[in-house]
């Protein structure tokens, strides 16, 4: 298993992200579906993905911080990111993913995200995770409750206009 590889699944392999997943970074953040779930993060070229790779990559790799991945089918090719997210609005991590439109629909964000907490569980000895996501965000909040996470209202962080969907799992 390459160092970068943090977890394999039947279908996946999740690894750390690097300056060479540019592109792929630009083509996700612009989707029309990230922006209206997730929100526009204003990355629309090179220099912008490279400083998003490093501020929300690199970075909590290198401080030990929880922290985000790049989602590979076993070819190599990149379909998603999926991870953990300190949220200054939250007192515990936040599970939070993103898949290229092409790839939802088939089970691989599943399959991601069940091996995510799995890891937080056993490898990284989290009690308690977050999940945020739009209310209108139907298919996240299904897959959040396949995950065992539970719905625990709304909330308005402070820079935000509308509220979102507070989801926790509580490990045993």
């Amino acid at each position: 298993m390459s160092q970068n590889i943090v977890i394999t699944t039947k279908r996946c392999d999740i690894r750390k992200a690097h300056f060479s997943d540019v592109a792929f970074i630009i083509q996700l953040l612009n989707q029309k579906s990230f922006i209206e779930n997730i929100g526009d993060k204003n990355v629309s070229n090179e220099q912008a993905a490279r400083e998003y790779i490093e501020k929300s990559f690199l970075t909590p790799y290198q401080s030990g911080l929880v922290s985000p991945y790049i989602v590979c089918l076993k070819s190599g090719e990149q379909i998603g990111v999926g991870g953990f997210y300190q949220r200054p609005y939250l007192t515990g991590p936040d599970l939070g993913y993103a898949f290229l439109d092409e790839y939802t629909g088939q089970g691989l964000a599943i399959e991601a995200c069940t091996a995510l907490m799995d890891f937080a569980k056993n490898e990284l000895s989290m009690k308690a995770v977050y999940a945020v996501t739009d209310p209108n965000n139907v298919s996240s909040q299904k897959l959040l409750s396949k995950l065992g996470f539970k719905n625990s209202g709304y909330l308005y962080a402070h820079s935000m206009k509308q509220p979102i969907s507070l989801f926790a799992f509580q490990s045993a």
